[in-house]
């Protein structure tokens, strides 16, 4: 791939591909010279100057840069909004599936709420009804579905709980879980013939797949 006067490659997304997604590759250090290259394609706006006149490399302008291009995309006709929230509620679902099994094991109370987060690539992550989330999870991406997207699921509100609370879940009602380091262990969550599974940390076998645990398997409050 070629770097061109901008910095960017040979592809870089025009604005009706950044507000369906395209923004997931650049990253936003890179978006000021995007917005560059859309007003010598002939957009323009005081927003879309505004994003342009960023320095790329400025780490203190990062936060500002994240904040104003859903603003520029929309001063030119592109409203990102959409996009953003079919995938969200796409984790959502994934979320509700994990949240079965959160509820029959006696968990209820944590409901998870997807969340996009601010960063780059785009991505979801389970928030607590009280807002607080572990943005160091893997989190869930635009280009995940199926099992793969139930796995990231999965694994992100199993991560949210440890992070957050301290809370080992889903503990195996045989071998049970790790009490005095919770961070020990296997991980909890694996895809097996293209399914999601959640494991026994202690042992490594496979319990149920996701949104298919119980009470007997996994150990309740």
């Amino acid at each position: 791939m070629s770097i061109d006067e901008f910095g960017l490659g040979d592809w870089w997304p025009r604005p009706d591909q950044a507000a369906a997604g395209g923004l997931d590759h650049p990253p936003p250090d890179q978006w000021p010279m995007l917005a560059a290259k859309w007003l010598a394609a002939g957009f323009d706006s005081p927003q879309l100057r505004q994003l342009a006149a960023f320095r790329a490399g400025d780490g203190a302008a990062l936060m500002h840069v994240l904040d104003l291009m859903p603003e520029a995309l929309r001063s030119i006709g592109f409203d990102p909004a959409p996009a953003d929230a079919e995938f969200t509620a796409r984790c959502q679902r994934a979320l509700n599936v994990v949240q079965h099994d959160l509820d029959i094991t006696g968990y209820s109370q944590y409901r998870m709420r997807a969340l996009i987060g601010r960063g780059w690539p785009a991505t979801v992550f389970p928030t607590l009804p009280d807002g607080s989330y572990w943005s160091g999870s893997q989190g869930m991406s635009r280009e995940l579905d199926g099992p793969l997207l139930l796995f990231s699921a999965a694994g992100s509100v199993s991560a949210t709980l440890k992070e957050v609370h301290e809370i080992e879940w889903p503990v195996c009602a045989v071998h049970g879980g790790h009490s005095e380091n919770i961070w020990d262990g296997e991980d909890p969550v694996d895809l097996i013939s293209d399914v999601a599974w959640w494991l026994c940390t202690t042992a490594g076998h496979a319990l149920a797949p996701v949104g298919q645990l119980t009470a007997r398997l996994a150990q309740t409050p």
